[in-house]
């Protein structure tokens, strides 16, 4: 086991066993994991290739991210209004920076890739499995959640590191469908990103990517070119430089990515349809500590909706909707192997947070 697997599992650790309504981290400490998925996916890349046995060992941050976010503490504190915005500009930054690194130390490593006898085949397909387990989940939670934040920004150039962003993960139309679809049309029939309570999640995935591209490129048909334009280059240009090979891992790290992605998408409005009667609520609530600071304020989701301009951390907790039984990172697993499960479960909490807000004549709310 490396030493940043033995860190990792020691944080992870303490945070299980913590107890109480809140985490005893400082927000600023907090915060910092955010960094842990692209650190921990550079050293990898960067030290590598591995053996089978040592590669393996270099899941161990993101297992031991999901049992904290299973097992550990809620949060809702809220980040003091005199922190310092640096702070957190600074952490979307070093993302943002530590991306452009993880794609070229990806082309590196695959680069490097022995397979001359039998056991370099195996060393080379574990490490490339160990890639897209690490890269992929980095790719949603430390690439994907930044970007989300950044599109919203008031400055031009922020806007449009943000969407840099979102092209390192070929998903560049998420900018024009998140903040002129899915934002003004949220809970209605023309959004694809809001999941109905009859669909299940593989459903919903394709109903969501193609209904994203098609509303981007009515919306803005132009935009949605360009940024196409410039993913094939990109694309063309890495494969020229580092092969077929490293081009496909990226390809496929990215599909990894967006497939979390969507997987969020389906359960943070799931159910809160203008047919229900609940899309005022605008999203599930989710109190996970590990959650709130891995994804940098992204669970606080519901507020969001309402001050899509309002910074990540400073979101605040929404006291009403449905409330997730499991960080982001435990109900995306949920919902991509059990969506039956997790759909009937949900269906319920969908219902009684109806029979709530809604009570029957002469009766108590519940």
């Amino acid at each position: 086991m490396t030493m940043l697997s033995r860190k990792s599992y020691g944080l992870a650790l303490k945070m299980s066993v913590w107890m109480g309504g809140s985490s005893r981290l400082p927000w600023w400490g907090g915060f910092v994991l955010s960094l842990a998925l692209p650190l921990s996916t550079l050293i990898f890349l960067s030290t590598g290739p591995h053996s089978a046995g040592s590669a393996l060992c270099w899941t161990l941050p993101v297992w031991v991210l999901i049992a904290a976010d299973r097992w550990g503490p809620a949060e809702q504190r809220r980040v003091p209004l005199t922190a310092t915005r640096d702070f957190f500009d600074g952490l979307l930054y070093a993302s943002a920076a530590l991306q452009g690194l993880n794609i070229l130390a990806i082309g590196l490593m695959i680069s490097r890739l022995d397979w001359a006898d039998n056991a370099d085949i195996i060393n080379g397909f574990v490490n490339l499995l160990v890639l897209r387990i690490l890269g992929g989940t980095n790719a949603c939670c430390s690439v994907i959640a930044p970007a989300h934040e950044l599109i919203h920004r008031r400055a031009r150039w922020q806007r449009r590191l943000g969407r840099l962003l979102l092209m390192t993960v070929f998903y560049d139309h998420f900018y024009v469908a998140h903040r002129l679809g899915h934002h003004a049309r949220l809970g209605s029939r023309e959004d694809p990103s809001t999941s109905a309570i009859h669909e299940g999640y593989h459903e919903f995935l394709w109903r969501s990517v193609k209904g994203q591209w098609l509303l981007a490129w009515r919306l803005q048909a132009r935009t949605v070119l360009r940024g196409l334009s410039f993913q094939f280059i990109l694309a063309l240009g890495y494969g020229w430089v580092f092969g077929p090979l490293a081009l496909f891992m990226w390809l496929y790290i990215s599909a990894v990515a967006i497939r979390l992605l969507e997987a969020v998408n389906y359960f943070q409005h799931f159910g809160l349809t203008q047919d229900s009667g609940l899309s005022a609520v605008t999203a599930w609530r989710c109190d996970s500590a590990i959650s709130l600071f891995l994804f940098m304020g992204l669970p606080r989701h519901a507020d969001h909706h309402r001050r899509p301009w309002i910074h990540y951390p400073h979101l605040e907790v929404s006291e009403e909707g449905p409330s997730l039984p499991l960080g982001y990172l435990g109900t995306a697993i949920w919902v991509k192997n059990a969506c039956r499960s997790y759909r009937l479960w949900a269906v319920r909490e969908v219902r009684r947070c109806k029979a709530r807000r809604f009570p029957a004549p002469g009766m108590d709310a519940f």
